[in-house]
């Protein structure tokens, strides 16, 4: 910034500079600008990671009160419960929402899912729907209108504004795939492989939530057990 100081304090005092004097400092300037336009494109980069991050907390916390008011039986003071815990758009918790069966499908899955218009997206379900979604990215993931329990209808009864959470990017979107309950894969360190067991009837749904812009980097997994 001295530099640039200095070099203004220049210009605003020159009286009749040449124009080759001026292309100088145009050069300059420039040259100045270039180097300075990465560090604040950094600091933006860096607002907007965090802010999808924050965003992807308070949907995991909704998620999370949602699931828990299912659990509970229905009363004046929970209305919403049916006495048993699900997330949006599951029927019951021992039901997939999305195109994964098992937790150890996602990870290979999402490493390859790098970008919002990539096929994969079609294993994914929007958040608060395809409605708010921008269709000139050629999104792929959908809804699962025909089921009753719509749920994007369902995540935005929790909003207090009924309005989306939108993503920091313009390619961003909200979304998500469930792992249904009633199963459970374990670490087997002996061989080095996973252990599938579908008759855990404690075990609750699994959660995972990203954003669309890069789910690759941007997502998190939420065990209701």
């Amino acid at each position: 910034m001295t530099k640039l100081n200095t070099l203004i304090k220049k210009l605003r005092n020159s009286r009749g500079a040449s124009l080759a004097e001026f292309a100088v400092s145009a050069a300059m300037m420039a040259t100045l600008a270039t180097v300075a336009a990465p560090r604040f494109a950094g600091v933006g980069d860096t607002a907007k990671r965090n802010q999808t991050m924050q965003n992807l907390n308070t949907i995991a916390g909704i998620a999370n009160q949602f699931y828990q008011d299912k659990s509970n039986p229905t009363a004046s003071t929970n209305p919403n419960g049916e006495g048993q815990g699900r997330l949006p758009g599951q029927e019951s918790y021992d039901e997939h929402l999305g195109g994964y069966t098992k937790l150890t499908e996602v990870e290979p899955s999402i490493n390859l899912f790098k970008k919002w218009d990539h096929s994969e997206g079609s294993k994914w379900r929007s958040v608060y729907g395809m409605r708010y979604a921008e269709t000139e990215y050629g999104y792929q993931f959908t809804e699962d209108e025909d089921n009753s329990k719509f749920g994007p209808t369902e995540w935005m009864s929790y909003m207090a504004e009924k309005t989306p959470i939108d993503s920091p990017y313009d390619q961003g979107h909200y979304i998500y795939t469930v792992i249904k309950g009633g199963q459970t894969e374990v670490w087997n360190a002996a061989d080095s492989s996973w252990v599938f067991d579908d008759s855990c009837p404690e075990c609750g749904p699994i959660m995972i939530l990203a954003d669309a812009y890069n789910p690759s980097m941007f997502w998190m997994v939420l065990n209701f057990n």
